[in-house]
């Protein structure tokens, strides 16, 4: 599988299961994309932008997947899911499910105001994903957040100043390197920006 960030905006998902495995990803693809929960019974705590459909899935299934753009099979019936996936794949639509193969994955997700880390192990060990999910939500402070300001703000100074792709590229690579600046960035950033500028300076 490729790991790619999407833009979620418009998609329509329908997520069959109203469990806490259904509610986890619910509220987690909600937060961009059109989400409809279908189940009989729906645990509380599920987001107010998540539609909510108290339907008999076995029943409807080929109506209730008609306007998917993707699905996720989060039933506690390992049969109904193998149902749920296979007419996902006959429509071609990418399904997500709990208990067996997907087509697509849902991450662990550490996200920052500038940046986020996806985490997967390809299903092979959801703990594993877990855990290193928490072990870096501790470690990547707002240091990180600062430098991605920094080079953002570096990367336009450098398009004016330096004529080609590979300068830019090694000069702000060179930043990236450059532990003072780190370390200015912690409390002056003027400073920050003059040492990385003189960097640049000697490029040209």
């Amino acid at each position: 599988m490729l790991p790619l960030f999407v833009d979620m905006t418009g998609i329509e998902v329908v997520v069959f299961g109203g469990g806490a495995v259904g509610r986890r990803k619910a509220n987690f693809l909600a937060r961009e994309a059109h989400v409809t929960v279908v189940a009989l019974d729906l645990v509380d705590g599920f987001d107010e932008r998540v539609d909510l459909v108290r339907a008999d899935i076995g029943e409807q299934l080929p109506h209730l997947m008609e306007r998917a753009d993707l699905v996720v099979a989060a039933t506690d019936d390992r049969g109904l899911n193998d149902a749920i996936a296979r007419e996902a794949r006959n429509r071609n639509v990418l399904c997500n499910r709990a208990d067996g193969l997907s087509t697509f994955l849902i991450p662990s997700v550490v996200e920052r105001d500038t940046y986020a880390v996806a985490i997967s192990t390809g299903g092979r060990s959801p703990a594993m994903a877990r855990y290193l999910r928490l072990k870096l939500d501790k470690e990547l402070d707002g240091r990180y957040d600062r430098m991605v300001r920094f080079q953002e703000d570096l990367r336009e100074d450098a398009k004016c100043r330096l004529p080609s792709q590979a300068e830019r590229e090694e000069f702000l690579r060179d930043v990236l390197d450059d532990q003072i600046i780190w370390d200015l960035l912690e409390s002056d950033t003027e400073a920050a920006r003059a040492r990385a500028m003189a960097r640049m300076a000697e490029r040209q």
